[in-house]
Parts: structure tokens; sequence; C-alpha cells
């Protein structure tokens, strides 16, 4: 396979699952960040987190497809859903981390400890 289609291929296969994603995600997390952003800031965060799930896994397809050189189209194709998927999964854990943060510094939870002594005792 000619190297720049097989690129062109790994690089659109990234960006059809970053869209399949968002748009699984985009409500909810529209919703979400209504919730612990103040006016104006939803809509930097919500395009914020768009873009980092479109170029984090485009970024590992293309340092894959870099690194490799396989001459089988179908492992090519293999290689660029591997990447493309962990880059996904590197974007989800970096987004949920940061709303993780957000929810925690926005609706504090008691700490368990507290909790217990708090509770009546039988």
């Amino acid at each position: 396979m000619d190297p720049i289609v097989r690129l062109l291929l790994s690089a659109l296969i990234c960006v059809c699952l970053s869209l399949l994603v968002l748009r699984v995600l985009s409500t909810p997390l529209a919703r979400l960040l209504h919730e612990l952003c103040p006016g104006n800031a939803v809509g930097f965060w919500l395009r914020y987190t768009q873009v980092m799930f479109t170029l984090a896994p485009l970024m590992v397809v293309l340092l894959t497809d870099a690194m490799s050189h396989l001459t089988n189209p179908l492992d090519a194709v293999r290689l660029a859903l591997m990447a493309a998927v962990g880059g996904l999964l590197l974007g989800l854990i970096s987004v949920g981390r940061r709303l993780a943060r957000f929810i925690q510094a926005n609706h504090p939870q008691p700490h368990p400890a507290s909790v217990d002594r708090a509770a009546p005792t039988a």
C-alpha cells in the first residue's frame, strides 16, 4: 500500500472513531459542564474536550504510523485502529480526571470516618 494512502486511511479511521465518541459523549458532557462551570466557561471546556478527543488519538496514530514499517495493509489498518482506541482512552482518562477534580471541588463528599462517627450505634 502506498505510504500516503496508508497515512490518510489511518487518519480517517482515527477521526471517525473520535467523532463517534464525541457523538456519544457530547450531550452528557454539556449537561455536566453546565452544572460545574459558570457562564461562558461551558463553551470553552466543551470545545476544549472535543479538540482533545480528536487530537490525542490522531497524535498517537501518527506516531505509531511513523514508527512502524508494515507492508501488509491489514496490519496497518489494525495498528491504526489500536492506536486510535489507545489515544481515545488516553483522552478519556485525562478528561475524566480533570472532571473528577472539578466535581470534588464543587461537591465535596464527607470523609468516611466522620460519617461513621456521626452514625448512631446500636
